[in-house]
């Protein structure tokens, strides 16, 4: 018997299931052969090649809670906590990446603080 990932290799038209935490529970995704050779190695990889991001976009959507935040500097020169509109919750990483650089309601791009 061959082990699973020299089998799944050999054949490219096998693809695999698995699951991330998302923001409600479990995100099931398919990787292909090429992603799951990756996944044996480095999940975070995988998942992120799924989404066409950054393995560090995929943990940082994670770290965030699911929530892009405003881009917008406040008086103080911190980072507006708020999240940018339609930014809270984000149901999948490439959604969190495509928001970054947003603002937030309060802050409608940046004009006022």
């Amino acid at each position: 018997m061959l082990h699973p990932k020299l089998w799944v290799s050999s054949n490219s038209d096998i693809t695999f299931n698995t699951s991330h935490d998302g923001l409600a529970g479990k995100i099931t995704v398919t990787l292909t052969p090429g992603q799951l050779e990756v996944f044996w190695s480095d999940p975070a990889a995988a998942f992120a090649s799924v989404y066409g991001i950054t393995r560090g976009d995929c943990l940082a959507w994670q770290a965030a809670g699911y929530m892009a935040q405003c881009a917008e500097l406040t008086t103080k020169g911190w980072q507006c906590r708020n999240p940018v509109h339609g930014g809270h919750p984000v149901a999948t990483p490439d959604r969190w990446v495509a928001m970054r650089g947003k603002y937030s309601l309060i802050h409608q791009e940046g004009v006022s603080k």
